[in-house]
């Protein structure tokens, strides 16, 4: 693998934790009694960006080098079924994130606080689903080895 698929995974991972890790931080905001608005929209944003930033990277590398070489890999060794059920269960969860990410962040933005359950709600959903995706990950990681 070159260096640039090599980077390009590390970062579609470390993008991905720190857009999990925005969003925990979207939630924790939201459960104080004194809500920081400014404290919500930065975390929204940067989570937003960070989910953006790991879907590039790694739709680069699926595209790439995984279809074309690991999937073979693993539909041929022991554990096929870490393709055809973690690898298409993650990648269709995966395009999801950017989606609910963007409405939390406008929800934040544009709703001064009207919609606070709601958003903490969804955020849930967005750090249940990102932490799903990064063990869903390691599972197909190991497939291949």
């Amino acid at each position: 693998m070159s260096s640039l698929l090599q980077n390009a995974l590390i970062w579609h991972i470390l993008l991905g934790l720190f857009g999990i890790c925005f969003f925990v931080a979207v939630l924790v905001g939201l459960t104080r009694a004194n809500k920081s608005q400014k404290f919500l929209k930065i975390s929204s944003l940067f989570g937003l960006l960070s989910f953006i930033g790991s879907w590039i990277t790694g739709g680069y590398y699926y595209v790439v080098h995984y279809g074309n070489v690991v999937k073979p890999i693993i539909k041929e060794g022991a554990y096929p079924w870490a393709h055809n059920i973690l690898m298409e269960s993650k990648e269709h969860i995966f395009l999801f994130i950017p989606f609910l990410s963007a409405i939390v962040f406008l929800a934040i933005w544009l709703g001064k606080g009207r919609f606070n359950k709601p958003v903490g709600a969804l955020s849930l959903l967005i750090v249940i689903f990102g932490i799903a995706i990064a063990l869903m990950g390691m599972a197909v990681s190991g497939a291949v080895r």
